[in-house]
């Protein structure tokens, strides 16, 4: 029966021994696991993913037409402004114009103008029209305010432009 009994013992033995050196096994293991698990919450949480990088938007608006300093009334013109750069995610713009007279040293809101267009990854004209709003003499200020908007129609960036022109006869 003592011979069993130190069997019995030895068995055990070797048992916990095993269980043990199982259980670092898996230990070491499953540690770059959890290590890369960890770093992915907290990834995940700062809201950047190892393969994204964030984006610099760098929007820049530049009215170019009418081309010349000096308009004259009733005179058809195009305007247009150019965009450089990049936008916050979306491609969908709306435009408005603005155009401030000066007439007897008094500069007051003259017309609006609303349009709308497409942004894309590159530079390129936008937000053109062509018209004959012009109809009265003075110095005209005209303001475009240009936003960046997507499909959800959330505004996401605006940017404006401003140029001086003369209207005379």
């Amino acid at each position: 029966m003592q011979k069993k009994s130190k069997i019995l013992v030895i068995v055990v033995f070797i048992l916990v021994i095993l269980s043990g050196v199982i259980f670092w096994v898996i230990k070491q293991n499953n540690s770059p696991v959890e290590d890369q698990q960890k770093e992915s919450e907290s990834t995940y949480e700062e809201g950047l993913f190892p393969e994204e990088k964030p984006i610099e938007h760098n929007l820049k608006l530049t009215i170019i037409g009418p081309e010349e300093d000096i308009i004259m009334p009733r005179q058809a013109r195009m305007y247009n402004a150019l965009v450089e750069g990049n936008g916050k995610y979306a491609n969908l713009v709306r435009c408005n114009w603005k155009f401030y007279l000066n007439e007897n040293n008094k500069e007051a809101l003259y017309k609006e103008q609303d349009t709308s267009g497409v942004l894309s990854g590159e530079s390129k004209e936008i937000c053109g029209f062509t018209s004959t709003l012009m109809d009265k003499v003075g110095k005209l200020r005209v303001v475009l305010t240009m936003t960046v908007y997507n499909a959800v129609d959330d505004n996401l960036e605006s940017i404006s432009a401003e140029r001086e022109y003369i209207v005379q006869n």
